[in-house]
């Protein structure tokens, strides 16, 4: 299996965040058939992920960087990507589509977009 690299993305912490062929083909797209849907999903976790909206904490020292999907499948909703950083780099673990987020923004928030920042966009 080629596992080269999709593409890299620069986190908000200033780390080079990558998605592996590996991680799209045999776990995002079979855990996720949804994304295949639509191939600019691709673009837009990486977009989640240098621009994200807010980076809240996971269970086990991952990151989830949640970002509005305006084109998610059957209604828009927020686009959840899963990764995990380290000292000089970091990568992809999942990704999924999540209408219900409230949940997550209880866990520890560890960056969120100025919200006047949103009405200039």
């Amino acid at each position: 299996m080629n596992d080269s690299v999709l593409w890299i993305a620069s986190s908000k912490f200033n780390k080079p965040i990558r998605l592996n062929r590996t991680t799209w083909e045999d776990k995002l797209l079979k855990e996720h058939p949804e994304f295949a849907l639509n191939p600019a999903y691709l673009d837009e976790l990486r977009k989640t992920i240098e621009d994200p909206e807010f980076i809240v904490e996971g269970w086990k020292e991952e990151y989830l960087a949640l970002r509005w999907c305006n084109f998610a499948p059957k209604t828009e909703k927020y686009l959840c990507v899963v990764y995990r950083e380290f000292e000089k780099d970091g990568f992809v673990i999942t990704a999924f589509f999540i209408s219900r987020y409230g949940r997550l923004l209880r866990r520890k928030i560890r960056w969120q977009k100025s919200p006047w920042l949103k009405s200039l966009n």
